[in-house]
């Protein structure tokens, strides 16, 4: 009966396998069979037959918005009162030692008094399945799924429905010593909601509707306890759905190299850095070659903890100019632990978008003026934290945003927050 049910089990995994293979790692970075099931194991809240089930809860954003939708002065920006609560429950099943099926799920409620058309029921889910055959192969597959109201970019100043559909699949080979290496391959199709400008009859933002395939290959090596060196190139090819975008259509190389840092300890985050060459498929417009980072550091040293975030990268621009805008992002903080019980935080951020492409604008005097879009981002974040119970706690902070552009009509924009929220990393 034993070896029965092994078998049927067996093949099962294995169908459920070739299901949700296919591909797309969102950028996720590769955690060993092993060290993801004694995760797994150590962090299981509660444990129900032969699954292991980990549930959270966030409440955010409890508070204030002075400018909902991002609007200039000039134009009567539009205030209220918001709140998001965010449940989340991870469920996995371990079958002996070479099986771990995962399953998450995370909806969330954003709430606005006034705003009726910003409120929105949000979802998330995700579902992997990882084999590791012969002791030191792992076949990996996954499915991921959202659909909420966010602002999708930088470029966005309205929060617009957006629906991210994802599979991937990978395999890899693992050493005693935790090195690994493998390929990866990933489907990804994005889909916006479909909003038009009053009397026009172009869609705002369904003109970025696309599928991005990839496949590359990565490596990981341990240098510390819990710290691992990665490398990894790869390929991608961007495939927009709208006719009249298909002139959006282009292909990208990566190469990356960084650190991992732990999860938990007194350095935790990345250092990534890499390479990008991103192409025009009709070879009519810039393409862009440079430095792309995705680096994010927390330290503690006794009461202190400071934070520092690089981020470089393409992001793709819904206007009828550009592909692409460059995207630079430059962060530091710092968090003061006056007593066990409270935190002072103070966060900056910097930021440039970049546009290649020059384009045409009105003077205030009548002429006309060529210029490539340049918006300046900064965000200044202040506030504090009470411990509660353990690393749980509750925060208030006030949060200043601002950007400022050399387009008249997107122009300098600023906008308020006041609110609190609940904490898990005190």
């Amino acid at each position: 009966m034993r070896k029965a049910f092994s078998a049927l089990f067996y093949i099962f995994s294995l169908c459920s396998l070739l299901s949700v293979m296919s591909i797309s790692s969102y950028g996720q970075s590769y955690q060993s069979f092993r060290s993801e099931r004694e995760q797994i194991v150590e962090r299981a809240r509660w444990r129900i037959g032969p699954f292991r089930i980990y549930p959270t809860i966030q409440f955010t954003e409890i508070g204030y918005d002075d400018n909902v939708y991002y609007n200039k002065e000039e134009d009567d920006p539009l205030s209220d009162y918001t709140a998001t609560i965010s449940p989340r429950v991870n469920v996995n099943l371990l079958f002996r030692n070479w099986m771990i099926f995962s399953f998450s799920e995370n909806p969330w409620y954003v709430y606005y008094v006034k705003e009726n058309r910003q409120r929105a029921l949000n979802n998330s889910y995700s579902s992997s399945l990882r084999l590791l055959v012969f002791n030191r192969f792992v076949i990996s597959g996954d499915y991921q799924y959202r659909k909420a109201r966010i602002r999708a970019s930088r470029e966005f100043d309205d929060r617009v429905m957006e629906e991210v559909k994802g599979y991937s699949g990978r395999f890899f080979y693992e050493t005693a010593r935790m090195t690994s290496f493998g390929f990866s391959g990933s489907i990804r199709k994005i889909s916006l909601e479909d909003i038009t400008l009053p009397g026009q009859e172009i869609s705002l933002y369904r003109v970025l509707n696309r599928e991005e395939k990839s496949g590359g290959f990565e490596f990981y090596h341990r240098i510390f306890s819990e710290s691992f060196f990665f490398m990894s190139v790869g390929y991608t090819e961007y495939n927009f759905e709208d006719i009249e975008s298909r002139w959006r259509d282009s292909y990208s190389y990566r190469a990356y190299s960084g650190i991992r840092f732990p999860l938990l300890g007194r350095a935790r985050g990345v250092i990534s850095l890499g390479y990008m060459k991103l192409l025009s498929r009709s070879g009519e417009m810039q393409g862009f070659s440079g430095l792309v980072g995705n680096t994010s550091l927390d330290f503690r040293f006794g009461r202190f903890s400071f934070r520092l975030q690089y981020e470089r990268d393409t992001n793709f621009s819904f206007g009828a100019e550009n592909i692409y805008f460059i995207g630079d992002r430059y962060g530091a903080g710092m968090s003061f632990y006056l007593t066990k019980f409270l935190r002072l935080d103070y966060h900056f951020t910097y930021g440039e978008a970049d546009y290649p492409e020059v384009i045409l604008i009105s003077t205030p005097d009548g002429q006309e003026e060529e210029i490539r879009r340049r918006d300046i981002y900064s965000t200044y974040s202040v506030g504090f934290a009470i411990r509660m119970i353990r690393n749980a706690g509750i925060g208030l902070m006030v949060n200043f945003w601002e950007r400022d552009s050399n387009i008249p009509i997107a122009g300098r924009r600023n906008r308020m927050f006041v609110g609190g929220y609940v904490t898990y990393d005190f």
